[in-house]
């Protein structure tokens, strides 16, 4: 079979299974599986591609046509121009949570810039570590900690790191801030944040396949928004920043949070799509 067979072939099948994005996903898949670039491949599309090649390519196809999620059958992902190792015990990086790393980054920039001291971030709930370890990899002025409750998270995140050679990055098994120690100038979370009862309507990539305990937020999805606001103080140096990932209909309701525990300078940005995705409180010197 020639290159250019199997790209159409397999666009086709993922088509007809209703695979959003198909055209995209086949190229990914040949990608991946022949190590090809989109340039090689117009260069090579005449020609035959390996049997044992074929074989794989529509092995994933196959798979892919069952949804389960293009990332966690190549492997990894790239979030912040950065590879991530990805499987079923993380959530695979998005678009949407570069919002709250560019975030990060910024402060550390500006704000800190002149600052002669380390600057300590803590990514709690940190999954595959892609926002502590952009961070880390990006401000090298920083120590990163990446925290998650989950052992299996965790071991994905250390893959991450030694990956990313983000020497500055260390991963913790947590519970929240159960293990946690110090204080920290930035905290960054994307925390589960979805609807329990809203679960069964996402898509059958995420609802079938991603890690509940990671997107599981409660009945009305702010659980972890309160518990982690109501220690934070403990955990964040004066003028310090809390970072939070949510949901597009939680603004209000994480930005009240944060008034009521004394947080200020409270900030709400936009996904690319133009719905709230991040708050940022700043916990000023007055904080009670």
């Amino acid at each position: 079979m020639k290159y250019m067979e199997l790209v159409r072939r397999g666009q086709a099948e993922l088509f007809k299974a209703g695979i959003p994005n198909a055209d995209f996903d086949a190229w990914v898949l040949v990608e991946k599986v022949c190590k090809v670039s989109k340039t090689e491949y117009f260069v090579r599309m005449h020609e035959e591609v390996e049997e044992d090649k074929v074989k794989e390519f529509f092995a994933a196809i196959e798979k892919r046509k069952t949804h389960y999620p293009l990332q966690y059958i190549i492997g990894e992902w790239e979030f912040m121009g950065l590879p991530f190792k990805v499987n079923h015990d993380v959530l695979i990086p998005r678009s949407d949570t570069e919002i709250l790393a560019e975030k990060a980054v910024n402060v550390i920039t500006t704000v800190y810039e002149k600052s002669k001291e380390t600057i300590k971030v803590l990514d709690l709930c940190c999954g595959t570590g892609c926002i502590g370890i952009s961070v880390a990899k990006m401000c090298a002025n920083t120590e990163v900690v990446c925290a998650d409750i989950s052992d299996k998270a965790v071991s994905v995140c250390k893959q991450n790191i030694l990956i990313n050679k983000a020497t500055n990055v260390r991963a913790i098994i947590s519970d929240l801030f159960e293990n946690v120690q110090g204080r920290f100038h930035i905290i960054t979370c994307n925390p589960p944040y979805i609807k329990t009862d809203d679960i069964k309507t996402l898509m059958p990539e995420v609802r079938d396949h991603e890690p509940k305990l990671a997107l599981d937020g409660d009945k009305d999805g702010l659980k972890f928004y309160r518990k982690i606001i109501d220690v934070c103080k403990q955990y964040l140096v004066y003028d310090g920043y809390i970072m939070f990932e949510i949901g597009y209909d939680q603004a209000e309701a994480v930005k009240q949070m944060l008034l009521e525990h004394g947080y200020s300078d409270i900030e709400v940005l936009k996904d690319l799509p133009g719905n709230d995705r991040t708050v940022v409180g700043i916990r000023r010197k007055s904080y009670v």
